[in-house]
């Protein structure tokens, strides 16, 4: 397209412009020749491009000397242009590139920490007898087991949310209280609660389940009615009078002082025989009871207590019955599986029981109740296998030492299963100081502890488990798992 293509030459009238620009063309590689357009004047610079030569023109004189000096400057002005454009998009390359591979790197280090946490969550969930997924049937008969007790212990907290909405409390009042239905309302339970020189009756109509008379002083309580349940229980009381003017079978004084309890006749007293009417009472001084007919009893707990028993004074339990015509207080014997709690001496006496033979009995019950405890936690049935290891604890043969710690221990495990590591912590911690050299009790204290996010605290607890049993593998994964989350600011 061009007329002709006019090459810089040194004869050239411009040869001295056009060799004040060599160094320019020297050091350019990409500034390679210039030509002119005669029909078109115009001045055309062409230079190597990524597909192929880049042109750029612009009008100019044709004749004369000056047209190679202008060919040569729009050259080099477009190649000044080009290196400043590419220096450009080569700085932002750069740059992006670096923002890409930090990206790429904190990315790495997120997905890592991420994938490192859920590994060891679930880990440590393995160990501690808390991870969700079922590995199996038998672990998801567990979990379905776990789920049943939380959905009884939700109906049961609903259970006591409407019994304490059935519940009357009778509180700090000093003169007289009269309870009738319009009172009473929907209430099913009284508490008489901190009342002095009070005078309180319950009318005869009422319909309600059971009384309750604490800290009450100088007071007297009077029963017109009958209870559904037929119990009436008093504590930490000085002073106070219960009258029943129907049927009581059994009434409970526990810490009271300068108490009676009293029948309005021995027609209502003996109304409620052959199973009753009978006192228990635990710890109290000077107790009256008042069968009717000039039957009555004065008993003072801390008196009548038998030393020697493996029983402290004040946790000794007293019966007051009527046996034959005559009214006695007579120590309650710890109960086995022959014989109902609340059986007196005399009675196992009768039965022809010697200390060696209950001895023995009481021994068989209590390992009767552990068996059944650790079978119940085989079949992961943990609320029940707790049952069967407090019901033991109640054992005078799992008094001390290290039988008790064992089921201190069990039962801690018990509660980690159910989710209650408050009482698991506690339970672990009595069973350390009974024991310390029982290496479980460390270790549930500190499966505890780490259960409820002490994970400094929980670290010496299963290191001194680990100093007891060194080849115990859960106690140090334990430890490996109570480190890694302190590591990370647990």
């Amino acid at each position: 397209s061009f007329d002709r293509v006019v090459r810089a030459r040194r004869s050239s009238p411009a040869t001295h412009k056009l060799s004040s620009n060599r160094r320019t063309h020297k050091e350019s590689p990409r500034a390679q020749f210039c030509c002119v357009s005669r029909s078109r004047k115009q001045v055309v610079a062409s230079w190597p491009g990524p597909s192929g030569y880049r042109t750029t023109s612009r009008p100019s004189a044709i004749d004369g000397g000056d047209r190679f000096a202008t060919c040569t400057s729009t050259a080099t002005h477009c190649f000044k242009r080009r290196t400043r454009t590419m220096s450009t998009l080569v700085e932002q390359t750069k740059r992006a590139d670096y923002h890409k591979k930090w990206d790429a790197i904190a990315k790495d280090e997120v997905d890592k920490a991420t994938e490192e946490e859920e590994l060891d969550k679930k880990a440590a969930a393995l160990a501690l007898g808390t991870d969700a997924g079922p590995a199996s049937a038998a672990e998801a008969a567990d979990l379905e087991t776990n789920k049943k007790l939380q959905d009884a212990k939700k109906t049961w907290e609903r259970r006591r949310a409407e019994e304490a909405a059935q519940r009357l409390e009778i509180k700090g009042e000093t003169g007289d209280v009269l309870v009738d239905a319009a009172r009473l309302g929907k209430a099913l339970v009284v508490d008489v609660v901190d009342c002095e020189n009070a005078a309180v009756t319950f009318a005869a109509d009422l319909k309600l389940v059971k009384v309750f008379i604490r800290g009450c002083a100088d007071c007297r309580v009077v029963l017109e009615g009958a209870l559904v349940t037929s119990f009436v229980e008093m504590a930490h009381c000085k002073g106070t009078t219960l009258l029943s003017k129907k049927t009581l079978h059994t009434v409970q004084c526990d810490l009271c002082d300068d108490c009676a309890v009293a029948w309005s006749s021995a027609a209502v007293f003996d109304a409620g025989a052959p199973d009753g009417p009978r006192v228990y009472s635990a710890a109290c001084r000077r107790l009256a009871v008042d069968a009717g007919g000039g039957r009555t009893s004065h008993a003072d707990n801390f008196d009548d207590a038998v030393p020697g028993a493996g029983v402290a004074a004040d946790e000794q339990q007293f019966v007051t019955q009527l046996v034959g015509a005559t009214l006695l207080t007579e120590r309650v014997v710890q109960g086995t599986a022959k014989r109902l709690v609340g059986a007196t001496q005399r009675e196992l006496d009768a039965a022809g029981e010697t200390p060696e033979s209950l001895a023995d009995e009481a021994r068989a019950d209590a390992e009767r109740e552990k068996a059944a405890g650790n079978q119940a936690f085989a079949s992961r049935e943990y609320g029940q296998a707790a049952v069967h290891y407090t019901v033991a604890l109640d054992r005078p043969f799992f008094g001390a030492g290290r039988p008790r710690a064992v089921l201190l221990s069990n039962r801690s495990a018990c509660f980690l299963k159910l989710g209650d590591h408050d009482k698991a912590l506690a339970d672990a911690e009595a069973a350390a100081e009974l024991d310390a050299t029982y290496a479980k009790a460390h270790f549930r204290r500190g499966l505890a502890l780490h259960a409820l996010g002490r994970y400094r605290d929980a670290l010496p607890c299963l290191g001194a488990a680990r100093d007891l049993e060194p080849r115990n593998k859960q106690i140090a994964d334990a430890i490996k798992f109570a480190e890694m989350r302190l590591a990370r600011g647990g």
